[in-house]
């Protein structure tokens, strides 16, 4: 199944979430947000007790942002009275923020969002909304790590694949040619979206060893070979829509985190074709398996 084809269906299972619906779970009860998050493994539908090994029960609490809790409470022999945070191991652990706004965040930064319109409409500060986004990216970066696992190799017989390197950076001051930055290797299969990406340089010495049939293009005289017909259009135009993309974003910002703007790049890519209301559930999927919501304590050493 294609990627585009995996986001389709992440859509049909998990239905379509826009900023309303978000808005909606903010506004009404706390208990339907919980029921929600539950439903979309965000958070734990069960926690057992650490001191007796039975269920905990949730519990309504009016002095707590969740408005819910995990309680065991026992009475005589073993008395104990537990008490255990919903959010416990989530993605939405460890912040003041509330739930509704930790997805809004989430959901605006899939709709890629300024940071000045979330801070002027959640009324939340800049440095938390950068943060949020860089847990984004970061979850990008597992995703693409996990899916490069089980993914197909690129190619085949018959099959074009275009490669190629690019530095990516900003270019010294007073100095046409000379950039300051990384050099990423890439690879495009031609007729597809399907392609990768990643940092290393002098990756495609002893192709022809390995069996592929290897042109180059030089392209210092041509952009395609008049006699074998080559190019790398394809790539190249990969190329230079990252680095449209990287300077919309600004080169500073860009430059400390490359990795996981790179990724979330790629991530995005994958959902061309596709509604944009598919993004969140597929994104949200990858936070549940990247934060897998406690169901019992943790005990060190096991």
């Amino acid at each position: 199944m294609s990627s585009r084809d995996n986001h389709r269906a992440a859509e049909n299972r998990a239905g379509l979430f826009d900023l309303e619906f978000l808005y909606g779970l903010k506004k009404g009860p706390k208990k339907d947000v919980i029921d929600w998050c539950m439903s979309m493994n965000m958070i734990a539908k069960e926690y057992v007790c650490p001191t007796c090994g039975e269920k905990m029960v949730l519990c309504e609490r009016n002095d707590i942002s969740d408005g819910y809790h995990w309680v065991c409470r026992k009475f005589g022999m073993n008395a104990h009275h537990v008490r255990r945070n919903v959010r416990k191991g989530s993605w939405l652990d460890e912040s003041k923020l509330s739930m509704p706004e930790i997805l809004m965040i989430t959901y605006l930064w899939a709709k890629k969002t300024s940071n000045e319109w979330i801070v002027d409409e959640l009324s939340v500060s800049e440095p938390t909304v950068v943060d949020w986004k860089s847990f984004c990216r970061e979850v990008c970066v597992d995703m693409l790590v996990n899916e490069s696992k089980e993914m197909e190799m690129l190619g085949g017989v018959g099959v074009v694949v275009e490669i190629d390197e690019s530095k990516f950076g900003k270019r010294k001051y007073n100095k046409v040619k000379q950039v300051d930055g990384k050099w990423v290797f890439g690879g495009v299969e031609r007729g597809t979206w399907e392609h990768c990406t990643f940092g290393l340089r002098g990756s495609y010495n002893g192709l022809t060893a390995e069996g592929y049939v290897h042109h180059t293009v030089n392209h210092s005289k041509n952009f395609k070979d008049p006699i074998t017909g080559v190019h790398t259009n394809g790539i190249e135009g990969t190329w230079g829509a990252i680095k449209e993309d990287f300077r919309k974003k600004g080169t500073r910002k860009v430059a400390g985190q490359f990795d996981t703007y790179l990724a979330e790049y790629m991530w995005r890519r994958s959902f061309l074709g596709t509604s944009m209301k598919s993004i969140l559930p597929a994104l949200i999927g990858g936070i549940t398996k990247l934060y897998p919501p406690h169901t019992q304590a943790h005990v060190p050493g096991k």
